[in-house]
């Protein structure tokens, strides 16, 4: 079973995704000229990210100045609190330069990222970048209106598939094999579940879905597109954990088993199933327990 937002990445840089490995399910797309509009808004997006970034070579490398000064704190305070460590022993075995240089390094990672802070905050909150977030949000909503999206269509996440093909194997672009957590605009079309983006529009008919089933294991996914915090509010009672790499968790998910020219599966995650649930009208009434 495929993933219908599966998404065969060629190049080095997956964005902008291509269509989807579902494409057959496409009805709608945008027409050229607003297509052209809509990169050179992504190209200033990408303007605005590295002003407001510093290159991703100094992260990685005050990444591990910050590592290696917290592991030669820890070593150096491990060696002196052992029982027969005793001060004299600590001065001559050099213990406390470990100690300086550790804390140094982590102090100067520590600056850095404060550095980085201020920096992000101070070209995000600046007028230019407001000016071209709502210029930005126009498009995409002049391309929606193009494709005739309505305006009430629902932002719904969805856990998509980014592969490249290597030695003739599909392999996820994602870390761990994540989801990409992507959000598209849900609604309904007739006796169809439409999903879009400011590019598409994928309708899948009702009589296509074969089966709508609650996948009971642990999912990974990476991206998180609501306002409000995964761990609060609303999403509280998903119990939506995240490591320390950005990964995120889910207990479960639900499965959308669609028959086309092959059989696809649509990924939702839990905390979205309520908004999805009317627009699958009453295919969203026989819910399947599955577990893999």
């Amino acid at each position: 079973m495929k993933n219908l937002f599966g998404f065969s990445i060629k190049g080095k840089d997956p964005w902008p995704l291509p269509e989807p490995v579902g494409s057959e399910f496409i009805v709608k797309r945008i027409d050229e000229g607003m297509r052209s509009r809509l990169d050179a808004m992504e190209r200033e997006e990408d303007n605005v990210r590295k002003a407001a970034n510093f290159p991703p070579w100094m992260m990685h490398v005050f990444g591990i100045t910050l590592l290696c000064g917290v592991l030669l704190l820890a070593i150096a305070l491990e060696l002196i609190g052992g029982e027969n460590t005793t001060y004299e022993i600590a001065v001559s075995g050099g213990f406390w330069w470990f100690i300086g240089f550790g804390a140094g390094l982590a102090l100067l990672a520590i600056a850095f990222f404060i550095m980085q802070y201020f920096k992000n905050k101070s070209v995000m909150n600046s007028s230019a970048v407001k000016d071209h977030v709502e210029r930005y949000e126009r498009v995409k909503r002049e391309a929606l209106d193009s494709m005739l999206v309505p305006p009430e269509a629902v932002p719904l996440d969805v856990f998509a598939y980014p592969y490249r093909i290597k030695n003739g194997k599909k392999r996820g672009i994602m870390p761990a094999k994540s989801h990409a957590n992507i959000s598209f605009y849900a609604f309904r079309d007739g006796e169809a579940l439409c999903l879009a983006d400011v590019s598409y529009v994928i309708s899948i008919p009702y009589d296509s879905i074969a089966s709508l089933s609650r996948v009971c294991k642990k999912t990974m996914f990476v991206g998180w597109n609501k306002a409000e915090q995964f761990n609060k509010g609303a999403f509280k009672p998903y119990k939506i954990r995240c490591n320390s790499y950005g990964q995120m968790f889910v207990k479960f998910c639900y499965r959308v088993e669609i028959r086309g020219s092959e059989t696809f599966e649509l990924v939702i995650p839990p905390y979205e199933f309520e908004a999805l649930a009317p627009m699958l009208g009453h295919k969203a009434q026989s819910i399947i327990d599955v577990k893999e």
